[in-house]
């Protein structure tokens, strides 16, 4: 039909084009973002597969797979971040740690128990890697003076 005909020509309507096609109605805001986020990051520490993590969390905010999916994403890089600030501050106290059982293991006479954990100590501090290892091997050097062809008396 042409607009000669006196009717005019509509457009069809899309998701794009029409809001009430839309299914939840536009973006969620930030907060239900960071809702379904934090919702992830507990999946995250309670374990499971990557894809029933996204199904659960699917199924509880009434989303898509594949948004679900972005949500672990984010939760993941949010986890590993947190990881990585609490690493230098979990080695300090190991070795804390460690000294105060190095001091007791002597204390008692346990000496076996000091040498593993000065061992252990050397090795976090980075003194027995390979590398140091291999350059502080000691070098043997071994000269023999021929002395057949010499008479006794020089």
């Amino acid at each position: 039909m042409t607009e000669s005909d006196g009717q005019e020509q509509q457009k069809p309507t899309t998701v794009a084009n029409d809001e009430s096609k839309r299914w939840r109605g536009g973006p969620s805001s930030q907060s239900r973002i960071e809702e379904r986020v934090n919702f992830a990051y507990a999946l995250l520490l309670r374990g499971d597969t990557r894809h029933s993590r996204a199904l659960e969390a699917s199924k509880k905010f009434n989303i898509s797979l594949r948004t679900a999916h972005e949500d672990i994403k984010k939760a993941m890089e949010l986890l590993s971040k947190e990881r990585s600030e609490d690493r230098a501050e979990l080695l300090n106290i190991i070795t804390a740690n460690r000294l105060s059982l190095l001091s007791k293991a002597v204390r008692k006479g346990n000496y076996q128990v000091a040498c593993h954990l000065l061992d252990s100590l050397g090795r976090a501090a980075g003194e027995l890697d390979p590398i140091t290892e291999a350059s502080a091997a000691p070098l043997l050097r071994v000269e023999i003076d021929d002395r057949r062809n010499t008479s006794p008396t020089e």
